[in-house]
């Protein structure tokens, strides 16, 4: 990559391979990582340019992050009215080892 193209990068940082099983990997930093609204096991492409430049592209789309999630449970909490009527409880049982 020369000079030139730096001009146009959003975050620039330096990684280590390190052994990762029969593999090799790199560490994502969260900076990146939240930008991208990525969490593990979230997919991503590996791309080899014809300049031998290595670029990740998460696949699909992206996810949600939780302020995003926080703010859509407020608008439909806020929809609630108060004197709407509730559902009675319903006891389903025990199921597993909740009670240990």
């Amino acid at each position: 990559m020369g000079n030139n193209d730096r001009k146009d990068l959003i975050f620039m940082t330096t990684v280590t391979l390190s052994k990762w099983g029969n593999s090799t990997a790199i560490r994502i930093p969260n900076q990146i990582l939240k930008r991208l609204n990525l969490d593990e096991g979230a997919e991503l492409q590996i791309i080899l340019t014809p300049d031998n430049a290595i670029l990740l592209r998460p696949t699909g789309e992206p996810q949600e992050s939780n302020l995003e999630l926080r703010a859509h449970m407020k608008m439909l909490l806020s929809k609630i009215k108060r004197d709407t009527s509730h559902h009675a409880e319903i006891d389903l049982g025990i199921e597993g080892d909740e009670l240990i």
